[in-house]
């Protein structure tokens, strides 16, 4: 089962290797499962584990009190907190714990941080969360379209591909390491406008130094030294090269347009090195930061899904540039920290998207928390290139159903379905790996190889 590496018991030990073993196939009627939390993903989990054979009570927004009657109850054997509002999950493992000390909990956690302290200070709760679990089947056919989810267990990731023995593994495709290429692009066509004017303002600066260097030691004559001298001070805006007052009059001339080109230059070099040295750098000319210009692929929306898919994409050796609307949100200072390049822009801007190579990308994720606002950036993404491979995440499955009916927009993953899924298995202790999407469904793979698929609709493509 993929989650957090925040879940311990009480002596420090995964969970995991306690685990009662089940069969996938068992009979889960007499599993009673308490559900705490509200929303569409708490909705689908509690889906989830009564298409598996559960009892599963609900509370939504529970007091200490009514959560200490329904642990009462002897028949309970998971309790499963699930909500995207964290501060919640915290507190009501906390009152769980302290009301009962032995009943096992099953908790989702975005901050990493928080989960990993309420993994080690919580003895019997399993940590994970929607981003963990729907990466990978994101992941995927971003990288190759014929991938169905990345697997990260091993010691590289692998790929891992439909056919008709289930799922098997493959070896993720190759990346087109143009390094030449790459480098030429990122420095010549730079996305950053401060980078952008940084390097070409140095760049004149730098030919006109050698420009007048050259042309003073042919026409006037000087040496080498004197030349580059006098060159220097037509740069700096001290002055023209004395010796040139004596030269022929079309030299002046040369060297006075030699000047103006200095002095915009050296304002363009100015004003990119005040902002790179003052404004938030999200982006930058060279390193990790760089938007990359080819073979990478766009994620559309840095929220909890978005980051975990750009650290997963750039584990399998891919470039990746998100955009994202609001510069101040938590997900885009982890980023900065994270180096990982981040435009700042209105997602579903074709200019935007054209700026950012879609004509060399691998795909583009449209992976917000907002259904629409995917869809409009798979359209946009469509009226740059219609060929490109888009993933869209959706967390309703109405959404899903209208989006394959109206029109083909892309591969569309439903993350609350997925979640559930996997949800439901860490609930039911099921010995799951991971969730995959076979035939338009989300299957659990065990590590034997089996899946085992919930009779729930899960995942729609387009």
């Amino acid at each position: 089962m993929r989650e957090s590496e925040t879940a311990h018991d009480g002596d420090g030990a995964r969970p995991d290797a306690d685990r009662q073993t089940r069969a996938p196939g068992a009979d889960e009627a007499s599993r009673h499962v308490l559900l705490v939390g509200s929303g569409d993903l708490n909705d689908e989990t509690g889906r989830a584990l009564e298409a598996a054979g559960a009892e599963v009570a609900r509370l939504k927004e529970p007091t200490e009190g009514t959560l200490r009657t329904a642990l009462e109850d002897s028949r309970l054997s998971k309790v499963a907190i699930v909500s995207r509002d964290d501060p919640f999950v915290l507190r009501m493992a906390l009152i769980v714990r302290h009301v009962s000390s032995e009943v096992p909990m099953v908790a989702t956690i975005f901050d990493p941080t928080m989960a990993d302290q309420l993994g080690k200070q919580i003895e019997g709760c399993r940590v994970t969360s929607l981003a963990d679990i729907v990466a990978p089947s994101l992941a995927g056919p971003c990288i190759d379209s014929g991938l169905t989810a990345v697997r990260t267990d091993g010691d590289r990731p692998v790929g891992l591909r439909e056919s008709d023995e289930g799922v098997t593994e493959v070896p993720l495709p190759p990346v087109r390491r143009r390094r030449v290429v790459s480098l030429a692009r990122a420095v010549f066509q730079p996305y950053d406008k401060a980078a952008g004017l940084l390097f070409y303002g140095a760049l004149g600066i730098i030919t006109v130094q050698l420009i007048e260097t050259f042309s003073a030691m042919i026409v006037l004559p000087q040496s080498f030294v004197d030349a580059f001298y006098g060159a220097a001070k037509t740069v700096v805006t001290v002055g023209p090269n004395e010796a040139i007052a004596t030269g022929p009059g079309w030299f002046k001339v040369f060297i006075s347009v030699t000047m103006l080109l200095s002095l915009v230059f050296a304002a363009a070099f100015t004003a990119g090195l005040v902002e790179r040295v003052v404004g938030r750098r999200l982006t930058s000319l060279l390193g990790r930061r760089a938007v990359p210009r080819g073979d990478h692929v766009v994620v559309a929306g840095l929220g909890e899904v978005g980051l975990r898919l750009c650290l997963l994409l750039r584990s399998c050796g891919v470039g990746v540039v998100a955009i994202e609307e609001h510069p101040d949100s938590e997900t885009v200072g982890l980023a900065h920290e994270l180096d990982l390049p981040v435009v700042i822009g209105r997602l579903a801007d074709p200019s935007l998207l054209q700026r950012l190579s879609l004509e060399r990308a691998r795909a583009v994720a449209a992976v917000t928390d907002s259904d629409l606002a995917n869809i409009a950036v798979a359209v946009a993404t469509r009226t740059v290139n219609e060929k490109l491979q888009v993933v869209l995440r959706v967390g309703d499955g109405e959404i899903a159903t209208e989006t394959r009916s109206l029109f083909a927009v892309g591969l569309v993953r439903d993350v609350h379905r997925i979640a559930a899924v996997e949800l439901a298995a860490m609930a039911l202790d099921w010995e799951a790996d991971m969730v995959v999407c076979k035939d338009d469904e989300a299957n659990l793979l065990f590590v034997d190889g089996s899946l085992k698929e919930l009779p729930i609709d899960t995942v729609t493509q387009a």
